[in-house]
């Protein structure tokens, strides 16, 4: 079977034909969007719950928006990876030069040491040479044994000896903190695995379904048979923290795919379901409470929030929020062209009101705002 990205790239041609008629994005949308209006009924308004054709008010809003943040999250998880793919990489270069450097130093060190231990002190070198008058002696023909004293490690030796064993604790020590355990090891691998697939990304996959989350939301995708093409074959539960997904069986009876208690409550009035025939349910589920959940359901095995892209899209926030955002990328991008930030703009244009007035005295000088600077309280400073 196609994979996702293999599904979506056949239709590229067709797609890149369109974008480069239109010329640009916006018109590229419009285009999409007004085939679904003329050809489907996206944009038709259920009125009763036996309207065959539409949604219920909101929820193609929804659709649109949950698309959106599904790929938002993949172009910010390919992000992630190139900066810590480049971090690696400085990382490995800077640390296979200390590694070099440090073993270099501690075996010059360790070199001059054990040299040292063993030089005969030059007096008992002198005292053993023999004299340049005497004869040369000729060999034994057999050597002396070695007495227990001389069998034993002088203390230079010992002090040598000792010297490298030490160290050799101390670096065995260092690399077994620096390590992390086995299984954080295994953890962190697991939910790198997880991450890199959009239907558990921020989640996690298990044996009958997958779950992937932002702040507000959880996505779950419940496996069901091949067989099963529609909507009444499936059977959807949505409580404020419990969840019930089953499907029809051969037989025609009920079979339990998903149950369990909600580790968190939701809002199900809000939460909705759609079916993939024959790969999945999904169900989309709108938190009650902004959090990271560690699990969806309170017997499942949890995963490590803290390995998790926990950053947010500026559209989940409130409108104050984003405000204040825009207002610092818009200071930050003034600051770094040089010129007035929004705060000293606004400060400049009352002084500029106030320099000609009566009583000023600059009146009648010209307003020169490079002689001017603002602090961020407001205190005004003429250089």
């Amino acid at each position: 079977m196609l994979n996702m990205a293999s599904m979506q790239e056949k239709y590229d041609t067709a797609l890149i034909g369109i974008l480069q008629n239109e010329g640009q994005i916006a018109k590229f949308l419009d285009v999409m969007l007004g085939f679904l209006y003329r050809r489907t009924d996206f944009y038709r308004i259920m009125k009763t719950e036996h309207d065959k054709l539409g949604f219920p008010p909101g929820v193609a809003m929804k659709l649109l928006l949950n698309i959106f943040k599904k790929y938002e999250s993949l172009a910010a998880q390919d992000e992630i990876k190139r900066q810590k793919l480049l971090q690696e990489r400085v990382s490995h270069t800077e640390e296979t030069e200390t590694v070099r450097k440090e073993a270099s130093s501690k075996t010059s060190s360790l070199s001059s040491e054990t040299s040292t231990a063993h030089s005969p002190h030059p007096k008992f070198e002198q005292a053993a040479s023999p004299s340049h008058e005497l004869t040369s002696v000729s060999t034994k023909p057999f050597a002396p044994a070695e007495t227990e004293e001389e069998k034993r490690p002088s203390d230079s030796q010992r002090v040598v000896d000792k010297a490298i064993t030490d160290e050799n604790i101390s670096l065995k020590m260092e690399a077994d903190k620096s390590s992390p355990t086995s299984s954080e090891e295994d953890q962190e691998r697991q939910q790198k695995t997880f991450q890199a697939n959009p239907e558990s990304y921020n989640g996690a996959v298990r044996e009958n379904y997958s779950w992937s989350q932002s702040i507000t939301d959880v996505d779950i995708r419940v496996k069901v048979p091949s067989t099963i093409s529609k909507g009444k074959d499936v059977k959807v539960e949505i409580g404020k923290k419990r969840l019930f997904v089953g499907y029809r069986g051969d037989a025609g009876e009920w079979v339990e795919a998903v149950k369990g208690d909600l580790i968190w409550e939701v809002k199900a009035e809000d939460s909705m379901w759609t079916l993939s025939p024959g790969q999945h349910v999904h169900i989309n589920l709108d938190k009650k409470e902004e959090r990271w959940w560690e699990a969806v359901f309170v017997d499942e095995p949890k995963i490590n929030t803290r390995k998790i892209d926990c950053s947010r899209p500026i559209t989940d926030l409130d409108a104050e929020a984003q405000a204040k955002i825009e207002e610092m990328m818009y200071n930050e991008h003034r600051k770094q062209l040089g010129l007035p930030q929004s705060h000293e703009q606004k400060t400049l244009d009352m002084l500029r009101q106030a320099w000609n007035a009566e009583g000023s005295p600059f009146r009648g000088q010209p307003f020169d705002p490079s002689a001017i600077s603002v602090d961020p309280s407001g205190v005004v400073k003429i250089k």
